[in-house]
C-alpha cells in the first residue's frame, strides 16, 4: 500500500486566552495557507527507509506512532516537499500528522486527524495546526480544559470559516534567526505568570471584531484587528522575546509590510516569519514595496505570496490499494 498526504503551512495568529482562571488554559486564532507546503509518501515495503531533509525528525515520527500504536510496520518513508522549520508556520505539526496520517493508512488503523495528533504530542496548547490539517480555512479555538489528558486534553475548535478567496497574506521570513521550539517553549509557557487583562482585551477585540469583519468581507477592518490582537499578544511575551517580536529584522519586516499598504500585519507564532494581509488587487503594488523597502535595509529575507487554504489535507491512494 502507498499513500501520498499533502497539506499547506499555518499562520499563529495570536491567543485568545493567556490565563486560566475559567479553568480553560490557552485559546488561539489561526488561518491555513496553501504554501509553502509538506508532501509525504508512506509505502509498504521490505527495507525499511527515510527519505528527507531531516532523517532524524522523520524516524522520530515515525518511532511515536509505533510506540504509541504498538506497531512495527515495514516502511518507507519520503518527504517530499516540506515546510521551513522553526520560522513560526507549523512546520513540525504539519508533517507529523502527515507521517501519522499515512501510517495510520497503510497498518489499517481506523483514527482520526485528532487521533493522530494526540499519538504524535501535538496540539496540547493550540488546535489551529491540527483543524488547519484537518479542513483548512480560519480557526478559533478555545483552548482545553485543565487537569485534563490524552484526546480529553485536545484544543476545542469554536469557529472554522472558509478565508476569502480574494485576501492574501505577503509573508516574510527573514533569513536570520529562528522561533522557539520544543523544550525551549515548554520552558518559556511554564515561567510566564499569566494575563487576565491581556485575555479579556483579546476576547474581545476577537468576538466584537475580528469575527464579524470576516463574516462582513471587511479586509480593512479585520486587518486592524488582526494588528491589534498580534501586538497584545507580543507584549504578553516581551520579556521573553526583549520586545513585541522576537527580533529587529522581524520589527523591520512588519514595518514594511505595514507602510507598504498592507491592511494588517503581525508575527506568526514566534516568528521570526511575518505577514501582511492585503487584497488580491493591491498584492503586485505591496509586494514590489515590500521587496523594496527591505533591499534598502540591507536585509535578506524570503518574500512571497500565500492564499488562505479552505480544504483538508489532501490524501491519495492508488486504486489498487483500495
Amino acid at each position: 500500500m502507498r499513500v501520498s498526504v499533502a497539506t499547506g503551512c499555518r499562520l499563529h495568529l495570536g491567543f485568545t486566552n493567556l490565563s486560566d482562571d475559567v479553568g480553560r488554559c490557552y485559546g488561539s486564532l489561526g488561518v491555513a495557507l496553501d504554501r509553502p507546503s509538506t508532501r509525504v509518501v508512506v509505502e509498504e515495503c521490505r527495507d525499511a527507509a527515510v527519505i528527507g531533509d531531516d532523517p532524524e525528525q522523520i524516524r522520530a515520527c515515525l518511532r511515536r506512532f509505533c510506540d504509541h500504536y504498538q506497531v512495527d510496520p515495514r516502511v518507507s518513508i519520503e518527504v517530499r516537499e516540506s515546510i521551513p522549520q522553526h520560522v513560526g508556520l507549523g512546520s513540525g505539526t504539519q508533517l507529523a500528522l502527515a507521517i501519522g496520517l499515512g501510517l495510520a493508512m497503510v497498518c489499517g488503523i481506523d483514527i482520526d486527524v485528532w487521533d493522530v495528533a494526540t499519538a504524535m504530542g501535538r496540539g496540547r496548547r493550540s488546535g489551529v495546526g491540527t483543524a488547519a490539517f484537518q479542513a483548512g480555512g480560519f480557526i478559533v479555538d478555545a483552548g482545553h480544559k485543565k487537569g485534563r489528558t490524552g484526546r480529553d486534553a485536545e484544543p476545542t475548535v469554536v469557529w472554522r470559516r472558509d478565508f476569502p478567496a480574494d485576501w492574501r497574506f505577503i509573508v516574510v521570513i527573514p533569513d536570520e534567526g529562528r522561533g522557539l521550539c520544543g523544550r525551549s517553549e515548554e520552558g518559556v509557557f511554564g515561567a510566564l505568570a499569566p494575563s487576565v487583562r491581556i485575555s479579556e482585551e483579546v476576547c474581545r477585540i476577537t468576538q466584537l471584531t475580528l469575527m464579524p469583519a470576516l463574516v462582513e468581507h471587511d479586509i480593512e477592518e479585520f486587518g486592524r484587528a488582526l494588528t491589534a490582537v498580534d501586538r497584545k499578544t507580543g507584549a504578553y511575551f516581551s520579556d521573553v522575546q526583549g520586545g513585541a517580536y522576537c527580533g529587529g529584522e522581524t520589527n523591520m519586516a512588519i514595518d514594511a509590510l505595514m507602510g507598504a499598504g498592507a491592511c494588517g500585519a503581525g508575527q506568526s507564532s514566534w516568528g521570526p516569519a511575518v505577514y501582511g494581509l492585503v487584497h488580491e488587487r493591491d498584492v503586485g503594488r505591496v509586494e514590489v514595496g515590500v521587496r523594496e523597502s527591505l533591499a534598502e535595509k540591507g536585509m535578506g529575507a524570503q518574500v512571497f505570496v500565500s492564499h488562505g487554504r479552505n480544504t483538508e489535507a489532501r490524501v491519495e491512494v492508488p486504486r489498487a490499494a483500495l
